[in-house]
């Protein structure tokens, strides 16, 4: 079987895209954020992004702070400059919403190579005996069920082509150690690592990879929002967050926070040919913070 690229690379030649690649990429809209930079390191490598993110107030929680239709927006405005790149909504727990991605990216490029599944959101950092079901829920829908319908709409295109291709999810350390306050999001982690593993042993024939990447904690907006992570956690420690922040960099080998293009390095990494091999993996991208 050719290599997934060299088929897209041959497909692509008398064409206007200058890259080999089509890369899908969710919860990208976030200024700061993971999905950002993973667009931003495949634009710089040539390849074509379709850059989705939800655009709209989560229903069941309408308060938390996603990422609006203006940041996806000003995504594009940012991205573009680098590369070819396309924008389009999509709440990724929908799947007639994933479809229509997928769809979009088909009709737009010819086909998808390369998902990087980073649709992800902070709800319900509580002690466990007072979660919210609604807290509990949504993580599992967004994190784990998002995960599932992009991977699965991902895999039936890319066995249909008959290119291979690369699938790759933003897990987390959380879903390898489960961490106090965080009961929702670890399931969700756990979930995906889970989900990889299964895919990769099922795809590996087709030429699909499979793999999942765990961050550490990683600089980005979403710990400083209200009942974030540095909030929850430096309360909990009866410190404040400026003082937990220091003390988390101290425990970290490395002696300081992830940041976005760490884990986009990563992504880069597991779309290359020089990863043609490695599926089913669970990536620690953690300065050491997590080991297992």
């Amino acid at each position: 079987m050719l290599d997934p690229w060299e088929i897209r690379a041959a497909r692509n030649a008398a064409s206007d895209l200058a890259g080999g690649r089509v890369v899908v990429v969710t919860g990208g809209a976030r200024r700061g954020g993971i999905g950002r930079a993973v667009a931003d390191a495949f634009l710089r490598l040539g390849d074509a992004v379709v850059l989705s993110d939800i655009g709209t107030a989560l229903p069941s929680h309408p308060d938390y702070p996603v990422a609006s239709s203006d940041s996806l927006a000003d995504g594009a405005t940012d991205l573009r400059a680098l590369g070819e790149l396309i924008t389009a909504a999509c709440d990724v727990t929908d799947e007639a919403q994933v479809v229509r991605l997928f769809d979009i990216a088909e009709a737009a490029y010819g086909g998808v190579d390369v998902l990087v599944n980073c649709a992800g959101l902070a709800i319900g950092l509580t002690p466990v005996t007072q979660l919210a079901l609604a807290d509990w829920q949504v993580n599992l829908d967004v994190m784990a069920t998002g995960a599932f319908l992009c991977a699965r709409e991902a895999a039936r295109r890319m066995e249909a082509d008959g290119r291979g291709g690369r699938i790759i999810t933003i897990a987390s350390q959380a879903g390898k150690t489960g961490m106090p306050h965080l009961a929702a999001y670890c399931a969700a982690k756990f979930a995906v690592i889970g989900l990889t593993q299964s895919m990769a042993a099922e795809l590996g024939e087709k030429g699909i990879t499979v793999n999942a990447i765990c961050p550490g904690t990683v600089d980005t907006p979403l710990l400083e929002v209200e009942g974030g992570v540095y909030e929850v956690f430096a309360r909990a420690a009866g410190r404040t967050k400026d003082d937990y922040r220091r003390r988390l960099e101290r425990r970290i080998p490395m002696r300081r926070l992830g940041r976005p293009d760490d884990i986009a390095a990563a992504a880069v990494y597991l779309a290359s040919a020089a990863a043609s091999f490695v599926t089913g993996e669970a990536l620690n991208v953690t300065g050491g913070e997590e080991m297992h």
